[in-house]
């Protein structure tokens, strides 16, 4: 099964057409759920991770691809798109919304222009991921967003002023911004960026702590005696939000810890790895953490592996014993990692 769904990513490489990349993120669904078991875990991440890379990356060439030919602006000189969010951490689900930007660098004379192709190259490209399988980011993180389609100038200057002004967006939007991962075109061009976004970061105190607090949010939902607390009304009654029930938690402290250190890594794994052998965290809260992390991501991939807009929440009593046993232990996990980080930034 595992060599099913590698023949599946070099099925994705060869695709001529948007109509074959949907195929092959459909066939992804189908393949995963016959080969996804605990003690796979691990391979089944890297490899759900690749396939998407590989469908994106090959949508985005469509989409240069079309721009070209319709002859719009100026290809930039250096230009790159990248993913961020679960893609650019190397985490997601099947169906994962779309979070990404371009970056893009040319000379002064010629900006103009090279905004137009980079405008019309995000708009097909956007379309063409929605087209194959990917919902539409709901907090419009995409490079059709000005935010998130810019020139290296810009999106400098713009950086800069998140870190200056540190209002609640601009915090929210630096723990966007640091997942940045080149997906297709100058990769250098985002790694060198991302550097520099965490040691502008990192030399900020009064933003670390502004970070810190943010790190305190959501809560998670885990009570005194051990109780979950599920959703009370509505549509998703019984259930829990996989990724605010210590997920967001703890990759957000990771993310902090990260920003700290100046440990510029785009991957949740490369981050937990670095700030473990630094030793930022104790040794038995960064073990615990790294398994809370496949605790959340076996559950949420076995879960999510239908489309829809409900695919983050799961009802609490259709979990096995043994998955509601590592959860509770997980969400223990994220609130010591939230207490720590509070800690650790001048909180209480």
């Amino acid at each position: 099964m595992m060599e099913s769904l590698y023949e599946l990513i070099k099925q994705a490489e060869q695709a001529k057409t948007i109509g074959e990349l949907r195929v092959c993120h459909d066939e992804l669904a189908r393949r995963l759920r016959l080969a996804l078991q605990w003690e796979r875990l691990e391979p089944l991440s890297h490899i759900v991770s690749d396939a998407h890379d590989v469908l994106m990356k090959r949508a985005f060439q469509l989409a240069e691809e079309e721009t070209l030919r319709a002859a719009v602006g100026i290809r930039p000189r250096k230009w790159c798109w990248y993913v961020m969010g679960s893609l650019g951490r190397r985490e997601p689900t099947i169906w994962t919304d779309q979070d990404h930007g371009i970056l893009f660098e040319c000379g002064e004379h010629a900006e103009t222009e090279c905004y137009e192709f980079v405008r019309h190259v995000a708009a097909v490209g956007t379309n063409y991921l929605y087209e194959i399988g990917y919902p539409y980011c709901p907090g419009y993180v995409m490079a059709t967003n000005k935010r998130w389609g810019q020139s290296l100038h810009d999106w400098e200057n713009q950086s800069k002023a998140y870190i200056r002004d540190r209002l609640p967006n601009d915090i929210r939007f630096l723990f966007i911004a640091i997942d940045m991962r080149p997906i297709y075109g100058d990769s250098q061009l985002v790694i060198d960026s991302r550097k520099a976004l965490f040691d502008w970061i990192h030399r900020e105190p009064q933003l670390l702590r502004r970070m810190g607090e943010h790190v305190m949010f959501p809560t998670v939902p885990l009570g005194w005696f051990n109780n979950v607390q599920t959703e009370r009304w509505g549509a998703y009654s019984g259930s829990i939000h996989m990724k605010h029930s210590g997920y967001v938690q703890i990759v957000n402290s990771l993310k902090w810890l990260s920003c700290f250190a100046n440990i510029s890594a785009a991957t949740t794994l490369e981050r937990w790895r670095e700030i473990t052998n630094q030793a930022l965290l104790p040794f038995l809260l960064a073990k615990e953490a790294r398994e809370a992390l496949s605790v959340y991501y076996y559950v949420r991939l076995k879960y999510a592996t239908e489309a829809g807009t409900d695919r983050d929440y799961v009802l609490w009593r259709t979990l096995e014993a043994n998955e509601q046993k590592w959860l509770k232990k997980a969400m223990r996990t994220a609130k010591r990692l939230q207490r720590f980080v509070a800690r650790q930034a001048g909180g209480k």
